[in-house]
Parts: C-alpha cells; structure tokens; sequence
C-alpha cells in the first residue's frame, strides 16, 4: 500500500482503481463544488486528496498540502 500521494497511481484505465460510492448532504456537495472550481480541480480530484490525507494521517506519514495555492 503506498504511504504518500507521490506513490499513488490511479490511471484512467482502472488499473490500481476501486469505484466507492457515497452520499453526501446537498450543502456539502455545494461546498464541494464550490471549492473545486475555485481551486481547477474536480470534485472527484478533492474527495481523492482528502481520502490521501486521511490515510497519510493515521499512519502517522507526512501530511501534504491539502491543495496547492
């Protein structure tokens, strides 16, 4: 299992993928979208950076910036 962003590798092809499906709140989705655009990024990009973090930080590895400014 890779123990920072720089060793994940998600081609569009699915290789080294898993589709996950979830639900949120529709104020969240807002949120969301609102932050992506803000930032040139998807709302799929986040939740993929965001799940990145969680795990780097309950492995106690290096926290990377959540997004770039």
């Amino acid at each position: 299992m890779p123990r920072n962003a720089a060793e994940v590798v998600l081609g569009k092809d699915g290789r080294d993928a898993r589709r996950l499906t979830t639900t949120v709140s529709r104020d969240q989705a807002e949120r969301l979208e609102e932050i992506a655009e803000r930032n040139g990024v998807s709302v799929s990009w986040l939740l993929r950076r965001a799940a990145e973090r969680l795990i780097e930080e309950a492995d106690g590895g290096p926290l990377l910036p959540f997004l770039e400014r």
